[in-house]
């Protein structure tokens, strides 16, 4: 009996076109795989400092991922070379200077992220099962005759520790411009 998983297929209808409005993050960059303790660090650190400064909880995480610094490459199969950014948004009328004031595990910093447009598509499963999901994304981005202007970033829509992996829900987005 094959027990190979199935990878889930994206269909045309999937991927869509978006405008990601500008917004004020918090954030933490960082380098090296999720399993590591500095991404552990880092997602702590950001849902401390919301919390500090008076925000609810119920808000996803956000990962901006390039290799090796390159922010069109990523591999799923190095992550000892990944780059990240997490990210969650700020509470309004929160200020660097009331970010800075904060005690941190991780340098958690304030950051404006401009409007822009994007391609995305919502994974549905493991995370380390991404790359069909990824490749199929990257496919549309070129088939509508635009080019990444970016790293691509994933929301988690699900928790990973309360979730069966195979259940994880996550949105993949790269920006994008007119080639």
């Amino acid at each position: 009996m094959d027990t190979t998983p199935t990878l889930p297929t994206v269909s045309a209808s999937d991927l869509t076109l978006t405008t990601v409005p500008a917004r004020t993050l918090l954030v933490v960059d960082g380098r090296g795989g999720a399993e590591g303790l500095p991404f552990a660090a880092a997602v702590r650190a950001l849902f401390r400092a919301r919390a500090a400064l008076g925000a609810p909880m119920g808000v996803p995480l956000e990962g901006t991922y390039a290799q090796d610094g390159d922010p069109l490459r990523f591999h799923l199969d190095e992550p000892a070379g990944w780059h990240w950014t997490l990210a969650v948004p700020a509470p309004e009328g929160c200020t660097a200077r009331t970010v800075a004031a904060l005690d941190h595990v991780a340098p958690v910093a304030l950051r404006v992220q401009g409007g822009h447009r994007a391609a995305q598509l919502v994974h549905a499963g493991r995370y380390e099962d991404e790359a069909p999901s990824l490749a199929a994304l990257y496919g549309f981005v070129a088939g509508r005759g635009l080019r990444p202007a970016g790293a691509h970033t994933e929301v988690y829509l699900t928790d990973p520790t309360v979730t069966e992996p195979s259940r994880n829900r996550t949105i993949l987005r790269v920006p994008v411009w007119t080639a």
